[in-house]
């Protein structure tokens, strides 16, 4: 009998399955969008005109808002999926488990709302 160098799925149905896909996905996308955010704020932009301003300016523009919400939601649930996986190989108890993933939860879900009510109710007034 062989020993398995990886952690075994611990849940039945397709959650594994579709959490798997959705890392693949949303890195793809999260390569897309960060490197087009990296050369047109530092590049095309220019880092000496990044400002409070500037950032304000785009904000009227919704397309900007929707980018920069897309981009922090991909962002934070696809870095909390890759946690959930690493807490599973680390954690082996069933109570230390739920512990580690409903505070996981709660930091992403309260991370990803703050950051959509700054983009979504910013005004540079």
């Amino acid at each position: 009998m062989q020993s398995q160098p990886y952690a075994r799925p611990r849940r039945g149905g397709n959650f594994e399955r579709v959490a798997w896909l959705f890392t693949r996905v949303s890195a793809v996308v999260l390569l897309g969008m960060a490197l087009y955010h990296f050369l047109y704020m530092h590049f095309a932009m220019g880092t000496d005109t990044i400002s409070f301003q500037l950032i304000a300016w785009r904000w009227q523009f919704p397309g900007w808002r929707i980018f920069d919400l897309v981009l922090l939601t991909f962002g934070w649930l696809h870095g909390a999926n890759g946690m959930r996986v690493v807490l599973d190989d680390y954690i082996h108890s069933p109570a230390g488990r739920f512990v580690a993933h409903t505070l996981l939860l709660i930091v992403t879900t309260t991370l990803i709302a703050l950051g959509a009510f700054v983009i979504l109710t910013f005004d540079a007034g």
